[in-house]
Protein backbone atom coordinates (compact mmCIF):
# COMPACT_ATOMS: atom_id res chain seq x y z
CA UNK A 1 0.00 0.00 0.00
CA UNK A 2 1.39 3.37 -0.89
CA UNK A 3 1.83 6.05 1.83
CA UNK A 4 3.80 8.58 0.22
CA UNK A 5 3.70 9.29 -3.39
CA UNK A 6 5.73 12.26 -4.80
CA UNK A 7 5.32 13.20 -8.59
CA UNK A 8 7.89 15.85 -10.15
CA UNK A 9 8.32 18.15 -7.67
CA UNK A 10 10.05 21.00 -8.54
CA UNK A 11 11.01 24.23 -6.06
CA UNK A 12 12.62 27.36 -7.32
CA UNK A 13 13.41 30.50 -5.19
CA UNK A 14 14.02 33.76 -6.95
CA UNK A 15 13.84 34.91 -10.31
CA UNK A 16 16.00 35.51 -13.37
CA UNK A 17 19.81 35.35 -12.62
CA UNK A 18 18.90 34.82 -8.59
CA UNK A 19 16.93 31.29 -9.77
CA UNK A 20 18.03 28.37 -7.48
CA UNK A 21 15.88 25.00 -8.16
CA UNK A 22 15.76 23.60 -4.90
CA UNK A 23 14.22 20.69 -5.85
CA UNK A 24 14.15 19.62 -9.66
CA UNK A 25 11.42 16.83 -11.00
CA UNK A 26 11.92 14.30 -7.87
CA UNK A 27 9.80 11.71 -8.11
CA UNK A 28 9.47 8.57 -5.57
CA UNK A 29 7.08 6.39 -3.58
CA UNK A 30 6.70 5.04 -0.21
CA UNK A 31 4.91 1.86 0.39
CA UNK A 32 3.96 1.13 4.52
CA UNK A 33 6.44 -0.21 6.26
CA UNK A 34 9.55 0.92 3.94
CA UNK A 35 11.53 3.17 5.50
CA UNK A 36 13.39 5.91 3.57
CA UNK A 37 16.40 8.11 4.35
CA UNK A 38 17.29 11.29 2.24
CA UNK A 39 21.02 12.00 2.05
CA UNK A 40 22.96 14.63 0.65
CA UNK A 41 25.12 17.33 0.76
CA UNK A 42 24.00 20.93 2.15
CA UNK A 43 22.10 22.80 0.29
CA UNK A 44 20.83 19.89 -1.77
CA UNK A 45 17.13 20.49 -1.40
CA UNK A 46 16.78 17.50 1.65
CA UNK A 47 14.64 20.33 4.27
CA UNK A 48 12.71 21.86 1.59
CA UNK A 49 11.84 18.38 -0.16
CA UNK A 50 10.84 17.49 4.18
CA UNK A 51 8.94 21.03 4.58
CA UNK A 52 7.33 20.59 1.09
CA UNK A 53 5.80 16.87 2.30
CA UNK A 54 4.96 17.91 6.10
CA UNK A 55 2.93 20.80 4.16
CA UNK A 56 5.08 23.63 5.69
CA UNK A 57 5.90 24.94 2.07
CA UNK A 58 4.24 24.77 -1.35
CA UNK A 59 6.01 23.42 -4.43
CA UNK A 60 6.34 25.68 -7.22
CA UNK A 61 5.20 22.46 -9.48
CA UNK A 62 4.49 18.72 -9.12
CA UNK A 63 2.30 16.81 -6.55
CA UNK A 64 2.41 15.26 -3.28
CA UNK A 65 -0.12 12.76 -2.27
CA UNK A 66 -0.33 11.08 1.16
CA UNK A 67 -2.50 7.84 1.55
CA UNK A 68 -3.96 9.08 -1.94
CA UNK A 69 -4.67 12.44 -0.81
CA UNK A 70 -3.21 15.31 -2.83
CA UNK A 71 -1.78 17.33 0.14
CA UNK A 72 -2.10 20.94 -2.06
CA UNK A 73 -5.65 20.70 -3.32
CA UNK A 74 -6.56 21.60 0.11
CA UNK A 75 -7.33 24.96 1.59
CA UNK A 76 -5.41 26.80 3.78
CA UNK A 77 -7.29 25.70 6.83
CA UNK A 78 -7.46 21.92 5.77
CA UNK A 79 -3.60 21.93 5.09
CA UNK A 80 -3.08 23.66 8.73
CA UNK A 81 -5.06 20.53 10.61
CA UNK A 82 -3.25 18.23 8.30
CA UNK A 83 -0.14 19.72 9.37
CA UNK A 84 -0.85 19.49 13.19
CA UNK A 85 -2.58 16.02 12.93
CA UNK A 86 -1.01 14.47 10.49
CA UNK A 87 2.51 15.67 9.74
CA UNK A 88 5.03 14.99 13.01
CA UNK A 89 8.45 17.15 12.35
CA UNK A 90 11.19 17.02 14.87
CA UNK A 91 13.72 19.80 13.80
CA UNK A 92 17.22 19.82 14.98
CA UNK A 93 16.49 22.79 16.99
CA UNK A 94 13.59 22.18 18.78
CA UNK A 95 10.06 24.35 17.45
CA UNK A 96 9.56 25.82 21.12
CA UNK A 97 8.09 28.75 21.73
CA UNK A 98 10.47 30.68 24.38
CA UNK A 99 8.10 32.33 26.39
CA UNK A 100 5.70 29.67 27.17
CA UNK A 101 6.32 27.02 29.86
CA UNK A 102 6.47 22.66 29.47
CA UNK A 103 2.76 22.41 29.35
CA UNK A 104 1.18 25.80 27.32
CA UNK A 105 4.39 24.50 24.96
CA UNK A 106 2.76 20.83 24.31
CA UNK A 107 -1.13 21.77 24.87
CA UNK A 108 -0.64 24.46 22.04
CA UNK A 109 -0.97 22.64 19.47
CA UNK A 110 -4.38 20.91 20.10
CA UNK A 111 -5.52 24.93 21.01
CA UNK A 112 -4.78 25.95 18.34
CA UNK A 113 -6.95 22.98 16.38
CA UNK A 114 -9.96 24.07 18.52
CA UNK A 115 -9.48 20.28 20.91
CA UNK A 116 -9.66 20.35 24.71
CA UNK A 117 -6.35 19.38 26.48
CA UNK A 118 -7.20 15.64 27.96
CA UNK A 119 -5.34 16.73 31.37
CA UNK A 120 -5.06 12.56 31.96
CA UNK A 121 -3.11 11.94 29.22
CA UNK A 122 -0.83 15.39 29.61
CA UNK A 123 0.08 14.06 33.39
CA UNK A 124 0.70 10.63 31.96
CA UNK A 125 2.84 12.44 28.88
CA UNK A 126 4.57 14.61 32.09
CA UNK A 127 5.03 11.12 33.98
CA UNK A 128 6.68 9.44 31.23
CA UNK A 129 8.74 12.16 30.13
CA UNK A 130 10.09 12.77 33.41
CA UNK A 131 8.59 16.34 32.90
CA UNK A 132 6.35 16.38 35.65
CA UNK A 133 8.79 18.78 37.73
CA UNK A 134 9.70 21.13 34.97
CA UNK A 135 5.78 21.96 33.70
CA UNK A 136 6.34 26.16 34.62
CA UNK A 137 10.04 26.27 33.45
CA UNK A 138 10.66 27.89 30.11
CA UNK A 139 12.57 26.62 27.22
CA UNK A 140 15.87 28.40 28.32
CA UNK A 141 15.79 26.40 31.70
CA UNK A 142 15.36 22.81 30.26
CA UNK A 143 18.26 20.63 29.32
CA UNK A 144 18.75 19.76 25.35
CA UNK A 145 17.32 16.40 26.28
CA UNK A 146 14.08 18.28 27.40
CA UNK A 147 13.20 20.71 25.21
CA UNK A 148 13.84 17.53 22.66
CA UNK A 149 11.20 15.67 25.14
CA UNK A 150 8.91 18.65 25.37
CA UNK A 151 8.74 19.84 21.25
CA UNK A 152 8.21 16.24 19.93
CA UNK A 153 4.91 15.53 22.38
CA UNK A 154 3.50 18.96 21.64
CA UNK A 155 -0.16 17.35 20.67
Amino acid sequence: MEILKIENLTKTYGEGSTLVKALDNVSFTVEKGEFLAIIGPSGSGKSTLLHIIGGVDRPTSGKVYMDGQDVYAQDEEQLAVFRRRQVGLIYQFYNLIPVLNVVENMTLPVLMDGREVNQQRLSELLDVLGLKERTANLPNQLSGGQQQRVSRHSS
